[in-house]
Protein backbone atom coordinates (compact mmCIF):
# COMPACT_ATOMS: atom_id res chain seq x y z
CA UNK A 1 0.00 0.00 0.00
CA UNK A 2 1.76 2.92 -0.86
CA UNK A 3 2.40 5.86 1.79
CA UNK A 4 0.48 9.35 1.77
CA UNK A 5 2.97 12.20 2.45
CA UNK A 6 1.70 15.77 3.11
CA UNK A 7 1.80 18.22 0.19
CA UNK A 8 4.29 20.83 0.51
CA UNK A 9 4.12 23.98 -1.62
CA UNK A 10 6.59 23.31 -5.12
CA UNK A 11 9.63 25.39 -5.23
CA UNK A 12 9.83 25.25 -8.71
CA UNK A 13 7.39 27.04 -10.38
CA UNK A 14 5.92 27.20 -14.15
CA UNK A 15 7.92 28.55 -16.75
CA UNK A 16 7.71 30.98 -19.46
CA UNK A 17 9.01 29.40 -22.70
CA UNK A 18 11.99 30.32 -24.53
CA UNK A 19 12.98 28.62 -27.74
CA UNK A 20 13.85 25.32 -27.39
CA UNK A 21 15.71 23.71 -30.15
CA UNK A 22 16.54 20.41 -30.95
CA UNK A 23 19.98 18.80 -32.18
CA UNK A 24 19.47 17.14 -35.80
CA UNK A 25 15.65 18.08 -35.67
CA UNK A 26 15.64 21.18 -38.16
CA UNK A 27 11.93 22.70 -38.55
CA UNK A 28 10.29 25.19 -40.96
CA UNK A 29 10.54 28.52 -39.49
CA UNK A 30 6.81 28.81 -39.92
CA UNK A 31 6.42 25.45 -38.26
CA UNK A 32 8.92 26.14 -35.54
CA UNK A 33 6.67 29.69 -35.14
CA UNK A 34 3.33 27.44 -34.89
CA UNK A 35 5.42 24.66 -32.64
CA UNK A 36 6.22 27.78 -29.99
CA UNK A 37 2.72 29.35 -30.02
CA UNK A 38 1.12 25.99 -29.57
CA UNK A 39 3.78 25.09 -25.75
CA UNK A 40 3.09 28.95 -24.64
CA UNK A 41 -0.32 28.13 -25.12
CA UNK A 42 -0.05 25.30 -23.16
CA UNK A 43 1.85 26.26 -20.40
CA UNK A 44 -0.62 29.45 -19.82
CA UNK A 45 -3.62 26.85 -19.86
CA UNK A 46 -1.16 24.81 -17.64
CA UNK A 47 -0.49 27.24 -15.29
CA UNK A 48 -4.08 28.18 -15.03
CA UNK A 49 -5.39 24.66 -14.16
CA UNK A 50 -6.99 23.51 -17.59
CA UNK A 51 -4.95 20.51 -18.17
CA UNK A 52 -7.08 19.21 -20.50
CA UNK A 53 -6.49 22.79 -22.94
CA UNK A 54 -2.95 22.03 -22.01
CA UNK A 55 -2.54 18.74 -23.34
CA UNK A 56 -4.80 19.55 -26.22
CA UNK A 57 -2.03 22.35 -27.04
CA UNK A 58 0.85 19.67 -26.81
CA UNK A 59 -0.80 17.17 -29.02
CA UNK A 60 -0.96 19.52 -31.78
CA UNK A 61 2.91 20.41 -31.53
CA UNK A 62 3.38 16.60 -31.82
CA UNK A 63 0.88 16.87 -34.87
CA UNK A 64 3.28 18.76 -36.28
CA UNK A 65 6.72 17.77 -35.30
CA UNK A 66 5.61 14.13 -33.53
CA UNK A 67 9.33 13.75 -31.99
CA UNK A 68 9.63 17.02 -30.47
CA UNK A 69 11.13 16.16 -26.63
CA UNK A 70 9.60 19.02 -24.95
CA UNK A 71 5.99 18.51 -26.17
CA UNK A 72 6.41 14.83 -24.45
CA UNK A 73 8.04 15.75 -21.56
CA UNK A 74 5.50 18.61 -20.89
CA UNK A 75 2.43 15.80 -21.61
CA UNK A 76 4.19 13.40 -19.10
CA UNK A 77 3.77 16.29 -16.43
CA UNK A 78 0.53 17.13 -17.02
CA UNK A 79 -0.84 13.12 -16.84
CA UNK A 80 1.11 12.84 -13.64
CA UNK A 81 -0.77 15.59 -12.69
CA UNK A 82 -4.14 14.29 -13.70
CA UNK A 83 -2.90 11.04 -12.44
CA UNK A 84 -3.01 9.24 -15.36
CA UNK A 85 0.56 7.52 -14.50
CA UNK A 86 1.05 4.83 -17.49
CA UNK A 87 0.96 7.86 -19.71
CA UNK A 88 2.94 10.09 -18.14
CA UNK A 89 5.78 7.43 -18.46
CA UNK A 90 4.89 6.94 -22.16
CA UNK A 91 5.31 10.54 -22.95
CA UNK A 92 8.47 11.06 -20.63
CA UNK A 93 10.13 7.73 -22.22
CA UNK A 94 8.96 9.25 -25.42
CA UNK A 95 10.97 12.31 -24.78
CA UNK A 96 13.95 10.26 -23.78
CA UNK A 97 13.48 8.27 -27.12
CA UNK A 98 13.93 11.46 -29.14
CA UNK A 99 16.44 13.52 -26.76
CA UNK A 100 18.25 10.62 -25.09
CA UNK A 101 19.92 13.42 -22.72
CA UNK A 102 17.25 14.96 -21.60
CA UNK A 103 17.82 14.70 -17.82
CA UNK A 104 15.15 16.43 -16.36
CA UNK A 105 12.89 13.86 -18.09
CA UNK A 106 14.75 11.38 -16.62
CA UNK A 107 13.79 12.97 -13.28
CA UNK A 108 10.37 13.16 -14.31
CA UNK A 109 10.19 9.65 -15.00
CA UNK A 110 11.45 8.62 -11.93
CA UNK A 111 8.97 10.77 -9.91
CA UNK A 112 6.30 8.58 -11.76
CA UNK A 113 7.61 5.31 -10.31
CA UNK A 114 8.29 6.34 -6.66
CA UNK A 115 4.91 8.22 -6.54
CA UNK A 116 3.52 4.88 -7.54
CA UNK A 117 6.11 3.46 -4.89
CA UNK A 118 7.76 1.67 -7.29
CA UNK A 119 10.90 2.45 -5.56
CA UNK A 120 13.61 0.39 -7.30
CA UNK A 121 12.83 1.97 -10.94
CA UNK A 122 12.47 5.44 -9.20
CA UNK A 123 16.53 4.92 -8.07
CA UNK A 124 17.61 3.69 -11.61
CA UNK A 125 15.90 6.85 -13.73
CA UNK A 126 17.19 9.28 -11.02
CA UNK A 127 20.51 7.58 -11.52
CA UNK A 128 20.26 8.09 -15.12
CA UNK A 129 19.33 11.44 -14.89
CA UNK A 130 22.55 12.35 -12.47
CA UNK A 131 25.01 10.45 -14.82
CA UNK A 132 24.19 13.15 -17.52
CA UNK A 133 23.78 15.69 -15.06
CA UNK A 134 25.45 15.00 -11.70
CA UNK A 135 24.68 19.09 -10.30
CA UNK A 136 20.66 18.47 -10.26
CA UNK A 137 20.02 18.95 -7.15
CA UNK A 138 16.37 18.08 -7.66
CA UNK A 139 17.45 14.64 -8.59
CA UNK A 140 19.77 13.89 -5.53
CA UNK A 141 16.70 14.77 -3.08
CA UNK A 142 14.66 12.57 -5.01
CA UNK A 143 17.39 9.82 -4.99
CA UNK A 144 17.72 10.23 -1.35
CA UNK A 145 13.79 9.95 -0.54
CA UNK A 146 13.90 7.03 -2.74
CA UNK A 147 16.96 5.17 -0.46
CA UNK A 148 14.78 6.32 2.82
CA UNK A 149 12.13 4.18 1.61
CA UNK A 150 13.96 1.16 0.44
CA UNK A 151 15.77 1.26 4.09
CA UNK A 152 19.19 2.49 2.66
CA UNK A 153 19.56 5.01 4.97
CA UNK A 154 23.69 5.81 4.67
CA UNK A 155 22.86 6.13 0.80
CA UNK A 156 20.00 8.55 1.49
CA UNK A 157 21.84 10.39 3.81
CA UNK A 158 24.49 10.87 1.03
CA UNK A 159 21.87 11.84 -1.18
CA UNK A 160 20.77 14.75 1.20
CA UNK A 161 23.95 15.78 1.73
CA UNK A 162 24.92 16.31 -1.54
CA UNK A 163 21.56 18.22 -2.31
CA UNK A 164 22.10 20.33 0.57
CA UNK A 165 25.56 21.22 -1.33
CA UNK A 166 24.10 21.87 -4.56
CA UNK A 167 20.54 23.88 -3.74
CA UNK A 168 19.89 27.09 -2.94
CA UNK A 169 16.21 26.02 -1.83
CA UNK A 170 16.22 26.80 1.91
CA UNK A 171 13.25 25.20 2.70
CA UNK A 172 14.25 22.60 0.84
CA UNK A 173 17.52 22.26 2.75
CA UNK A 174 16.39 22.84 6.25
CA UNK A 175 13.97 19.81 5.12
CA UNK A 176 17.06 17.74 4.00
CA UNK A 177 18.90 18.27 7.40
CA UNK A 178 16.00 16.89 9.05
CA UNK A 179 15.76 13.75 7.30
CA UNK A 180 19.61 13.81 8.10
CA UNK A 181 19.35 14.06 11.39
CA UNK A 182 16.47 11.70 11.68
CA UNK A 183 18.28 9.20 10.08
CA UNK A 184 20.84 9.45 11.59
CA UNK A 185 19.56 9.38 15.19
CA UNK A 186 18.81 6.28 17.46
CA UNK A 187 15.94 4.96 17.29
CA UNK A 188 14.63 6.40 20.20
CA UNK A 189 15.74 9.80 19.47
CA UNK A 190 13.53 9.76 16.65
CA UNK A 191 10.61 12.36 16.18
CA UNK A 192 7.90 13.24 13.67
CA UNK A 193 9.27 12.86 10.22
CA UNK A 194 10.03 15.80 7.90
CA UNK A 195 7.92 15.83 4.76
CA UNK A 196 8.28 14.20 1.84
CA UNK A 197 7.71 15.12 -1.83
CA UNK A 198 9.22 14.93 -5.49
CA UNK A 199 10.20 17.61 -6.97
CA UNK A 200 12.00 18.79 -10.18
CA UNK A 201 9.73 18.59 -13.05
CA UNK A 202 8.27 21.65 -14.76
CA UNK A 203 5.26 22.56 -16.53
CA UNK A 204 7.35 23.74 -19.73
CA UNK A 205 11.07 23.45 -19.75
CA UNK A 206 13.26 25.64 -21.21
CA UNK A 207 16.37 23.97 -21.54
CA UNK A 208 17.69 20.13 -21.96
Amino acid sequence: MLKKFPAVVPIIALLVLLTFSFPGRPVAGEKEGQIEQHLERGTALAQKGDYDGALNEYQKVLKIDEGNALAHNNLGIVYKRKGLYLSAADEFKAALQSLPNYFKAYNNLGNVYFERGYYDEAVKYYHKCLAVKPSFADAHWNLALAYEEKGEKTRAIRHFKKFMDLSDASTYVALAQQHVDRLSAKPEETGLEPEMTTFGENAVDESE
